[in-house]
């Protein structure tokens, strides 16, 4: 019996490695994600603590404008954090789109490996059988003589 080859089989090798590396990249950009809310954690709960101190204790003009401006340096730092975070998201958004059209170009391919592979066993055992049925006429022909 002949060994089936795929003919496609570089094509969905190469659509399985992308489809792999767009994994791998959402995971990175999860990963990254995690780690910027958990910086944007530690960056909110600083500018509590100094919004607090600037509340609770009473400070001299001097120091209450430069807990202002460490304020306000918190705040733009807690907004470029969260710009960051959306613009992973919307990257993360295209890569989750473009898994799916991967996912979808190797689902095809694997519908067409079943297909070849159901009409090579088609054709092998059609083979077969012409196969035995010409033992049988040359063991039928070789016994009546």
């Amino acid at each position: 019996m002949a060994k089936f080859n795929y003919r496609f089989a570089s094509l969905l090798n190469a659509k399985e490695i992308f489809e792999k590396k767009i994994k791998e990249d959402i995971s990175l950009i999860n990963r990254e994600i995690s780690n910027l809310k958990a910086k944007l954690e530690i960056v909110a709960e600083e500018r509590k603590k100094t919004q607090r101190e600037m509340t609770e204790r009473s400070l001299k003009v001097s120091e209450f404008q430069s807990a202002k401006m460490y304020d306000a340096l918190l705040e733009k730092q807690i907004q470029m954090i969260e710009k960051k975070i959306e613009q992973l998201k919307m990257k993360k958004e295209e890569k989750q789109l473009e898994l799916i059209e991967k996912k979808k170009e190797v689902r095809a391919f694997e519908i067409l490996r079943e297909n070849q592979l159901e009409d090579f066993t088609i054709d092998e055992r059609r083979k077969e059988l012409i196969e035995l049925n010409e033992i049988a006429i040359r063991n039928y022909s070789g016994a009546s003589k």
